[in-house]
């Protein structure tokens, strides 16, 4: 089974984007956050849960087409597809009905190689996890 990374909207009703052709990531992760006391006088220390971490969730990708037009159409259509500090939910299966879900958003430009487009380009894009 190859992995599938779909951005939903925020309701999770309906499919905005599918990445093909993704090269790698670095999820899953499980960005926990705790909250240390030490002791002033004593040993030791006491560990709280603290909840989870927003992180950048990171996704190396290409886009092909047929020509230099039909790449830059695809790149048009991602850019309005996924649009900055817009609340997305990302599902990556885990199994064929299963998924891993985070609830992010775009920060940044999304990066794309130098070249000349002619039938495939390399992009990155970076999300935060657990921004809203």
């Amino acid at each position: 089974m190859i992995p599938k990374f779909k951005i939903w909207n925020s309701a999770g009703d309906s499919l905005l984007y599918t990445f093909t052709y993704a090269q790698s990531t670095n999820l899953p992760q499980s960005a926990k956050k705790v909250v240390e006391i030490e002791s002033q006088r004593g040993k030791g220390s006491i560990i709280i849960d603290g909840g989870e971490n927003s992180w950048d969730l990171v996704i190396k990708f290409l886009i092909s087409g047929d020509d230099y037009e039909d790449v830059t159409a695809k790149i048009v259509a991602l850019e309005s597809a996924i649009a900055l500090n817009t609340p997305y939910i990302l599902k990556v299966n885990k199994t064929s009905s299963t998924y891993f879900e985070y609830n992010v958003k775009r920060i940044s430009p999304i990066v794309y190689t130098e070249g000349l487009r002619n039938s495939i380009l390399e992009c990155s894009i970076t999300f935060r996890a657990n921004s809203w």
